[in-house]
């Protein structure tokens, strides 16, 4: 079975991170979890559509992309993430999709705020990311 494609997003403004509350839903490791949103690529659409999409989808954000930070093979899920660092010129978000609640957090209090279960498959480079001022 290959692997699916996920991109997340470290969406920055005003010095904050966005964070979001996921649905309560069945077989899906982050049912009711806070985290760094994102989701699945779809076929014909490359990483940075999938998540500029994903983030109109779940927060009514438009984002810019900044930088690709890393990738890393989440095995007990099946997925490769892609991680990316963005922008937004907006702080005006709306839950929508799968999210029921999102705001903006201080970037030191991110991994006390998301969930351990989504913060236990982040990659060295998001936890140094939120590790470093």
């Amino acid at each position: 079975m290959s692997m699916k494609n996920v991109v997340a997003g470290i969406v920055v403004y005003k010095d904050k991170i966005l964070v979001g509350k996921k649905v309560t839903k069945e077989n899906h490791f982050l049912s009711g979890c806070w985290h760094l949103p994102g989701g699945h690529v779809n076929e014909n659409e490359s990483e940075a559509m999938a998540l500029i999409r994903e983030f109109k989808e779940e927060t009514n954000l438009d984002i810019q992309i900044v930088e690709k930070m890393c990738s890393n093979k989440i095995r007990e899920n099946n997925v490769v993430a892609s991680w990316y660092l963005c922008s937004t010129k907006s702080g005006e978000v709306t839950p929508g999709d799968d999210l029921i609640e999102v705001e903006f957090v201080e970037k030191d209090k991110v991994i006390e705020k998301c969930d351990g279960r989504a913060v236990k498959v982040w990659p060295k480079e998001v936890l140094d990311y939120f590790h470093h001022k």
